[in-house]
């Protein structure tokens, strides 16, 4: 009993008791998302339409992937980063990659991406994120004919495998 009580192991159960406090409820909210249909009568107000005025989210029939990104957040550029690299390296198709900055304006994406060449799809989709309770970035779904299969948040150190292996 007395090696179980050392200080490090101390400091790494109060850290992560800590981490499960801090993060239990977006844990618990993304748990509860997945599942949900998008193409429900529910949801039919979660809908996003490109600068073109096209309607591109949810896309019908198909493996996608959203991140939820903030220009701010430094995981979001990292995990973006690593999507890019992958499209770039034909591992991933871009048409099956979208960007939703819930929480700044329009100017400031524009702004943005006017700085860093990311090649997929970024929508201006305040009902897709409020709809989903988005609060915190990166949140990462997939999104399969319309059902999201998986919802989580925070940095992946396997999501890019994830996400080539689901959108192959």
């Amino acid at each position: 009993m007395k090696k179980w009580l050392s200080k490090s192991n101390l400091l790494t159960f109060i850290i992560l008791t800590f981490a499960i406090y801090m993060q239990g409820p977006t844990i618990l909210k993304n748990f509860q998302t997945e599942g949900t249909k998008l193409a429900t009568e529910e949801y039919s107000a979660i809908t996003s339409k490109g600068l073109n005025g096209k309607v591109l989210f949810p896309p019908e029939n198909l493996n996608s992937m959203t991140i939820f990104w903030a220009t701010w957040c430094a995981p979001c550029k990292l995990e973006m980063q690593r999507l890019k690299t992958s499209v770039e390296n034909g591992k991933i198709p871009k048409e099956l990659i979208f960007a939703i900055n819930p929480f700044e304006t329009a100017a400031t994406v524009v702004n943005f991406l006017g700085k860093n060449d990311f090649p997929f799809t970024f929508l201006d989709a305040p009902d897709v994120s409020q709809g989903l309770n988005i609060s915190s970035t990166p949140t990462t779904l997939f999104i399969e004919k319309n059902e999201i299969t998986s919802m989580k948040s925070g940095l992946s150190f396997v999501g890019i495998w994830r996400a080539e292996y689901f959108l192959d």
